[in-house]
């Protein structure tokens, strides 16, 4: 939470542990911390702490703002931990999560709403926005913000003539064509590798009907979920229809584990994956050149489109310090400086208009296809807000193996809407 520190303490605080960035003057009166808890990993680590330097240097020196990142684990690990803090002294004044923390943080008695704070955020893309808005108003500030791409084996595809398909029904006949099989029958290569799960689904189903939602309450956005609705109104079964062509090429891996080095390894073709792992996907890609487009549409007669992901940033406490720190965070430049140095799409508008961001785009075309994905999708595409968020994640997976190795369509269908409905029941009875 927010602490004044002394001349006098700072000093002695400084003398003992190196954790604030360069650039504070013993000089000053008082200095106000903002602590941020965040899941950035590894380079994208490196680029976040060096913008808190930054900021710290510049606007934090002005004002009397120092600001600490603290590395709190994976997504998941930062939301329990939350969690555990709420109603003490160690709740930070803001984290980095994602989605699946919003049922909780909607109920928190703790959260400090964006709407609280008087952020403007007339420039941040409208997807995001619509993507952390609740009946309480804005719960988060989206920051790492990335698209659900399909990545694949562009030489591959150019030596077959093959080109990203743009429908389930296209992606069949691609993979049965990129699938390479021994003398044996062992598969060498798979056309396809992975299994949807709440991230996938979001799109798949969301892009139905000109706007489908795979719960009630637009998603949970509205107020807690009371039901399911993808069973009732035909959009899973649509979806799993059309995704059982996939398998039934037999050139289709159900993975659910080390799906990218399969591909970035060769032995797969194609894969679904954020955007947020383009630059290490390019990187790591063994002798042939990556390709990226938009996802695939369950049919012909589905919009297209994709739901933002990422994540975003949970404020605990209400102060200009807060206000000040959120506010560069997504400002036009540093969004430019994020995304070019992660993958990550811009949240702010203005960002795509800076030199910087064009001249990378030009020098870097395929990180492209994701912010075209995002600003030319239905803002009203929303992820999905359920209780037992990770649980409901590996349920789908194990969901739709059972469907493709012969569980029935409808069957299929009403066991997944009775494990989201049982897990809304027993959050809402025990929180509501």
């Amino acid at each position: 939470m927010k602490k004044i520190f002394s001349a006098v303490l700072l000093i002695i605080f400084l003398s003992s542990v190196h954790v604030f960035a360069a650039g504070l003057r013993e000089s000053s009166s008082a200095l106000t911390e903002v602590e941020i808890w965040h899941s950035a990993q590894g380079s994208n680590a490196e680029v976040f702490d060096s913008i808190i330097e930054t900021f710290n240097n510049t606007i934090g020196k002005e004002k009397g703002i120092v600001a600490t990142s603290i590395y709190q684990g994976k997504a998941n690990d930062v939301l329990t931990k939350i969690n555990a803090a709420s109603g003490t002294d160690s709740l930070p004044d803001i984290a980095m999560m994602d989605a699946t923390a919003a049922t909780d943080m909607n109920a928190s008695d703790y959260l400090v709403t964006i709407d609280a704070l008087g952020i403007d955020t007339s420039k941040i893309i409208e997807c995001g926005l619509s993507s952390y808005t609740s009946e309480k108003g804005l719960l988060a500030l989206p920051f790492n913000a990335s698209a659900l791409l399909y990545y694949y084996n562009k030489t591959l595809y150019d030596s077959l003539g093959l080109s990203a398909p743009e429908t389930i029904d296209q992606m069949a006949y691609v993979v049965s064509k990129t699938g390479l099989a021994g003398s044996n029958g062992k598969l060498l290569r798979v056309g396809f590798i992975g299994i949807p799960t709440t991230f996938e689904l979001s799109t798949f189903i969301g892009s139905q009907n000109g706007l489908s939602y795979m719960l009630d309450n637009r998603n949970g956005h509205d107020g807690v979920a009371t039901k399911a609705v993808f069973g009732e109104e035909g959009t899973y079964k649509t979806f799993l229809l059309e995704w059982k062509k996939v398998f039934d090429t037999g050139f289709y891996s159900t993975a659910t584990t080390g799906t990218t080095e399969e591909f970035t390894a060769g032995r797969a073709a194609a894969m679904l994956a954020s955007s947020s792992k383009l630059a290490t996907i390019i990187n790591s890609a063994e002798g042939f050149e990556v390709g990226v487009a938009s996802v695939p549409m369950v049919n012909e007669n589905a919009t297209g489109g994709t739901v933002i992901s990422g994540g975003a940033l949970f404020a605990f406490s209400d102060n200009e310090a807060v206000k000040t720190v959120l506010e560069y965070l997504v400002s036009k430049d540093v969004q430019a400086i994020w995304s070019e140095g992660t993958g990550y799409v811009p949240v702010n508008t203005e960002s795509y208009e800076t030199e910087s961001y064009r001249s990378f785009l030009k020098e870097n075309p395929l990180y492209k296809v994701a912010s075209d994905a995002l600003l030319s999708s239905n803002p009203g595409m929303t992820n999905v807000w359920v209780p037992s968020a990770y649980s409901i994640y590996y349920s789908f997976q194990t969901n739709i193996i059972n469907y493709l190795n012969g569980t029935g369509v409808d069957e299929t269908v009403s066991e997944m809407e009775s494990i989201i409905n049982s897990a809304i029941k027993t959050y809402r009875e025990q929180n509501l």
